[in-house]
């Protein structure tokens, strides 16, 4: 299927912020192999606005995923630089093993994934922010890059500490034309 594609601009999906469309809508317009936006195909140019919250991840040889590329904004989240660390220092341990769950299905079964989460700031501080993956096709070691939109924050944010991700309130799969596998499972 070298050079497919997509046809759906959502992905079968609603999203509930207007940047977390825009990005779908992009990742789904690239050409694809097997199903999954060809890495080759991104140019980060093509989305300006987007990029300050925009994380790449990769899967290493012992399957764990790492941070490749934070945008500024995410970075400032996170309290500190956290390329080249695993995700469950941006993450937290718990979240992070339910993440590389759903990480392994979308690359296994090429799909996006769409999720509305807590990012806790501090003890008393929380945002709520919509993320869209997608896996990339042709990168090696695998890929796969996401953007988060903010749906809800505190009126003063004075990040502090390191964040970490708190409830996840909804999770669903975007379709890349091989279906949708199960998430019941995932949830932390």
């Amino acid at each position: 299927m070298a050079g497919q594609v997509g046809g759906n601009t959502t992905g079968g999906v609603g999203y509930r912020h207007a940047q977390s469309g825009q990005f779908a809508a992009h990742m789904l317009s690239l050409p694809r192999r097997n199903m999954c936006p060809l890495r080759s195909a991104f140019d980060p140019a093509q989305i300006p606005d987007l990029l300050p919250r925009i994380i790449l991840r990769e899967r290493d040889d012992a399957s764990v995923y790492k941070f490749r590329l934070v945008g500024t904004e995410l970075q400032e989240y996170f309290g500190r630089k956290v390329v080249g660390l695993p995700i469950a220092a941006g993450m937290g341990e718990q979240a992070a093993q339910a993440m590389k769950v759903a990480f392994d299905r979308m690359i296994e079964h090429p799909c996006g994934l769409r999720c509305v989460m807590d990012i806790v700031l501090n003890l008393d501080q929380m945002a709520k922010v919509e993320v869209v993956y997608f896996p990339f096709a042709g990168a090696s070691p695998p890929q796969q890059i996401s953007h988060s939109a903010i749906l809800e924050r505190p009126v003063f944010v004075d990040i502090t500490d390191t964040s970490t991700i708190g409830k996840l309130h909804e999770i669903e799969g975007i379709d890349l034309g091989a279906g949708l596998p199960d998430l019941s499972d995932i949830s932390w």
